[in-house]
């Protein structure tokens, strides 16, 4: 009888260990992207039609492949800033100007929110560079 309560104790206090690093881990690892606070949409989105874009000039690199960028309407000089992703392998660099091309454009394929200098909270859209 003795032996069954401490069996029982035993396994009890196993599965509890476990079930608290699958708790852990579930809650502590990072996403894929590596980014607090970036969401991905699960289909692309249309072309950011606000503005019409010629130009991104990044400001803030945030991975090698991700940065917060000024996208320019060079005729009217409309801004608006934009996490850019690129999925190709190429790397950014702070104030690298990246010109797009007529038959390309940012096409929106989620959000990014994240805290600027000034404390405010700031959403931005999320875009790759592609074909229309």
């Amino acid at each position: 009888m003795i032996m069954k309560k401490f069996l029982i104790f035993i396994g009890g206090f196993v599965a509890g260990i476990i079930a608290t690093i699958l708790v852990a881990f579930l809650f502590l690892t990072e996403p894929d992207d590596g980014l607090s606070g970036l969401m991905i949409f699960p289909e692309k989105g249309e072309c950011i039609a606000s503005i019409n874009i010629n130009e991104i000039v990044v400001f803030q690199v945030l991975e090698p492949n991700m940065a917060l960028a000024s996208a320019v309407d060079t005729r009217n000089f409309d801004r608006i800033t934009v996490l850019l992703v690129n999925h190709e392998g190429k790397t950014y660099f702070d104030q690298q100007r990246i010109e797009i091309p007529a038959n390309k454009c940012a096409r929106k394929i989620g959000t990014y929110r994240y805290t600027a200098e000034d404390g405010r909270v700031r959403t931005v859209p999320v875009v790759v560079i592609e074909y229309r």
